[in-house]
Formats: structure tokens, C-alpha cells, sequence
């Protein structure tokens, strides 16, 4: 009978969702690798050299881009030591150069081609096996999905005991997978690298607001937040990561810095008056919602594939359509007057 898991998790017939069985050891066994996404490009290469064989289905390819990691010249490590302010500058110099690409994804789709480029030439001398080659090559616009970012998959797909499937699965069966092409898949182990919903933002958590509504009930058509941060009749209810927050080009760690400082601001204006909740008002969650639904339009999230930025309704909830430090320079200060200020009730 064929073991299931997924990334962090263990599935069997008998329970559906458990913790990876680290004791199970993959050495000499056919495994199923279900998605081709950004679990399965960290693990794959990974477990390749362990199995017999590796059957790897995938619903649609991933654009890969080679990752920039290499050691510090002598001389870079000199400047680290003589020059105090010399790691401030790299970092500057970092955050910069992935700051631009904000341009490319929310602007100028078109510089996205010199990064589909870039990823073909690195498929190409990575993968030797032609047939392979032309499924790992994505038929959608470079961006519209997250760009990945390894230095080995390609390498570890190209090896001959790994068998990449692009037929659909139709079925679970004891002796591994069914695809729509009637082939049976015979399989050892089956691991789920299929994701997540990211645009479920704080599920499975239920949080009730004012006037008994929940927050699924305020999300049934997308879910919004003020800055991605506040949302109208949850009052100090405050969120880091919410929606339209994600970024696809630079850090999140510096979003989130900026969550905390807006957050904190807020704690520091409801100290001012002890016993009040601040609600943020619904038409400015309405305007700034709207504006960012305005900027995305012409971003390449919006070319027209199917991916996790989108929610079921195809709205996009997930992504900010700007550059960092405009974000930052939003959530800088608190305006008392986007918020209503509620009295405890007696």
C-alpha cells in the first residue's frame, strides 16, 4: 500500500493530515511527487539521489531562475572588515536592485522577458533530455505565477530514474496513481507539494466582530484590509501579512517591519484614550481597497493565468501593486481620522 505525505505532514488513508514521518526512509523506493511548485523545488532535489525512482506530476511548469548564491571575493570581505558602513551599503545596494523590479511586474511586463530568457538559457544547460525540457518550459507570461529560485532543479528533473508526468490524475489507488490516460503509476510513497490557500487569510481561526459578524462573512467577496492591516467593524483587530501584502520582487521581512510600526502607532493612540477600540472607517477600507484593485489591473498577476495569488473569484487579494517604500511611507503614521473611536458600553 502506497504511504502518502506532503511537505511537513503525513497523509494515510486511516488519518488525513499528520507530521512528517522523519523515520521513513525513502532509499530505494518509487515516490510520487504530486505539484511542481515552491515545495516541491526544495525538496526534490533533496530525495532524488535516494530513490529507485521518481514519477513527477506536474499540472503546469514553474519559471526557475538560477539563484545568485556564491562566496565573498577577498576583497569583499576586506571592505566588510575596514570599512564600518560597507554592510549598510550592500544591503542598500540589495534592496535596490530588487526594488526595481517592482517596475517590471506592476508596470512594464515587457523587462519580465529578459528573466524568461534567462531562465530558458539555464534550462537548456541544465536539461539534457529534449522531451523534458519542452514541459518545463511554462506557456504563460514569466511572473503571472511566482518565479522560483534554484540552483538545482533542473538538474534533478534531467535525471534518468526521475519521470516527469503532465497527464492529469484521476485517482488514488493502492498500488499508487491513476492518470486520465489509464496508466497506472505504481508507487511506494506519494508526496503532496500542492500548496496552500493563500488568499484564506487567519483561517481556520473564527473571529467575530461587531454586531456578531465574522470576518468569512466580511471576506464572502475578497478579502481587504486598510494598509492590509484593519478592516471595518473589527475594531482592535490588527493584522501583519494581511491582504494585498505579499510581495513578489523584494523582502517581506521589510513590509511586516512596517506592519509593526503602524501597529505599534496604533497602540500608542488607543493609550491616549484608556477603554476606547479604534474601528476603521468603512469608506476609507473602500478607497484604499479600491485604488489597490486600480494599480493591479497593469500588473502581470492579471495576464491571465490561474495562480495563488487569485482567489476563487479571481480577484486578487494577495499581492501589494507597488514599490516597498511607498508602502512604508503609508503606514508611517496613524491618522486618528481614518478611524472611528468607540466607547465601552455601559
Amino acid at each position: 500500500m502506497a504511504k502518502y505525505s506532503r511537505p511537513g505532514y503525513l497523509c494515510r488513508h486511516d488519518v488525513p493530515f499528520r507530521r512528517w514521518d522523519h523515520n521513513y526512509d525513502l532509499s530505494g523506493k518509487n515516490v510520487g511527487v504530486i505539484g511542481t511548485g515552491a515545495s516541491a523545488i526544495q525538496f526534490v532535489p533533496e530525495i532524488v539521489p535516494k530513490v529507485r525512482a521518481l514519477s513527477l506530476f506536474q499540472r503546469s511548469a514553474a519559471w526557475v531562475l538560477p539563484k545568485p548564491d556564491r562566496p565573498f571575493y577577498k576583497w569583499e570581505q576586506a571592505l566588510f572588515q575596514k570599512v564600518p558602513a560597507w554592510d549598510r551599503i550592500y544591503r542598500s545596494l540589495i534592496y535596490w536592485k530588487n526594488e526595481s523590479r517592482a517596475l517590471a511586474f506592476t508596470r512594464f511586463n515587457s523587462l519580465l522577458e529578459l528573466f524568461a530568457w534567462q531562465a530558458k538559457r539555464f534550462a537548456k544547460h541544465q536539461v539534457r533530455d529534449p522531451e523534458k525540457f519542452r514541459h518545463l518550459i511554462p506557456d504563460y507570461k514569466i511572473g503571472c505565477k511566482r518565479i522560483l529560485i534554484s540552483n538545482d532543479w533542473y538538474s534533478a528533473v534531467d535525471q534518468s530514474h526521475v519521470e516527469l508526468v503532465t497527464t492529469g490524475i484521476e485517482r488514488v489507488v493502492e498500488e499508487g496513481l491513476i492518470t486520465t490516460d489509464g496508466a497506472l503509476h505504481r508507487l511506494d510513497t506519494i508526496i503532496l507539494g500542492t500548496g496552500f490557500a493563500a488568499s484564506d487569510f487567519l483561517s481556520p481561526m473564527e473571529i467575530t466582530g461587531r454586531n456578531g459578524a465574522s470576518l468569512n462573512q466580511a471576506w464572502a467577496t475578497g478579502s481587504e484590509a486598510y494598509k492590509g492591516i484593519t478592516v471595518s467593524g473589527f475594531p482592535n483587530l490588527f493584522m501583519l501579512y494581511g491582504p494585498n501584502t505579499n510581495l513578489a520582487h523584494n523582502s517581506i521581512v521589510y513590509m511586516l517591519e512596517s506592519q509593526v510600526r503602524y501597529v505599534l502607532g496604533c497602540i500608542n493612540t488607543l493609550s491616549a484614550t484608556p477603554g476606547t477600540a479604534m474601528d476603521v472607517k468603512p469608506d476609507r477600507l473602500r478607497t484604499f481597497s479600491e485604488g489597490v484593485q486600480t494599480k493591479l489591473k497593469d500588473s502581470v498577476w492579471e495576464s491571465g493565468c490561474h495562480s495563488w495569488y487569485l482567489d476563487s473569484d479571481g480577484k486578487n487579494t494577495v499581492n501589494w501593486p507597488g514599490f516597498t517604500f511607498t508602502y512604508r511611507k503609508a503606514t508611517r503614521e496613524v491618522n486618528p481620522d481614518d478611524y472611528e473611536f468607540l466607547q465601552p458600553s455601559v
